[in-house]
């Protein structure tokens, strides 16, 4: 059988993909950008890093800032597993429901958008719900919410928890995703922080220690290019500080120490530790922005 030259071109093209995610995303993968529509995946250095990290680590924790366009690079990577590899039951655990769909929706928008050529030459869709998708190679992804308990009993390729720190049954999910990760599934757990004590913040605590089988990762705000110092300048005015250091934390230690809604204002309190010592007496005197110690 004869092959046209675009034919053949085509088909390089596929295998090319198949084997560089990277090279796929960069120049096939479409994303609805909220002020210009539907672009080409722009894949940043630390979008680049975690698609490495994903593919050497079984167990991955990531602790990031938000709107860094995490969920976008999940949405695309758990396509490219299914589309361009047979039998994988990939799973998504969100919050909600809504942000079940919503996750899964960016998923069936990059399909959507892939060159007629492409869908021509990869596994057809047999299955489209709201919250799940699947192909005639045998794989299919599945975009649920943790309290339904979605991933006990099955045998999963991989598993993506979405904003870990803030499920409903933090330490139930893990219970039902981690004999499936045991028999060779793979565990993506992203998060912003939720204050510190808590389910996720000790798993976190577990992967920097090496306590658990989790590799840690951590992206601050700085992680998308598009921001600098003005962008940060900004939130800082207009933002809580244990706010900022909730949404936008430049390294883990803010991250976990300043969120949740403390009761105390940590910058000062940290101020405090810098400028004294044990054994002082006296109390903070503050005025405005400015502290002072005075001490008896």
């Amino acid at each position: 059988m004869a092959y046209s030259l675009s034919e053949l071109r085509q088909e390089a093209e596929w295998r090319k993909c198949k084997k560089d995610e990277s090279y796929f995303l960069r120049n096939y993968w479409h994303i609805a950008h909220p002020a210009h529509g539907r672009i080409l995946f722009d894949l940043r250095k630390a979008q680049s890093t975690a698609l490495e990290h994903w593919e050497e680590h079984r167990y991955s924790l990531t602790l990031k800032a938000r709107q860094i366009g995490w969920s976008t690079l999940v949405a695309a990577h758990q396509f490219w597993l299914a589309f361009f590899h047979s039998d994988q039951n990939i799973i998504d655990l969100s919050r909600t429901e809504r942000e079940a769909v919503l996750l899964l929706r960016k998923t069936k928008y990059g399909f959507k958008h892939l060159p007629e050529w492409m869908t021509e030459r990869g596994p057809k869709s047999i299955m489209e719900h709201q919250q799940r998708m699947g192909f005639d190679n045998g794989s299919q992804i599945t975009s649920m919410p943790s309290a339904s308990d979605p991933a006990r009993g099955e045998s999963a390729s991989l598993i993506v928890v979405d904003e870990w720190a803030f499920l409903p049954n933090p330490e139930e999910a893990w219970a039902s995703i981690e004999p499936v990760a045991d028999i060779g599934g793979r565990i993506i757990g992203l998060s912003t922080a939720n204050g510190s004590g808590n389910f996720y913040h000790q798993l976190w605590v577990g992967a920097t220690t090496g306590a658990n089988k989790f590799a840690p990762m951590f992206f601050p705000w700085s992680a998308t290019e598009d921001r600098g110092d003005a962008w940060y300048q900004e939130k800082i005015e207009s933002m809580l500080p244990w706010q900022l250091a909730q949404e936008y934390p430049t390294t883990p230690e803010e991250a976990f120490v300043k969120s949740g809604n403390p009761v105390f204002d940590l910058t000062v309190l940290q101020e405090m530790d810098r400028k004294t010592y044990a054994g002082q007496i006296g109390y903070m005197w503050r005025n405005g922005k400015h502290v002072e110690f005075r001490y008896q």
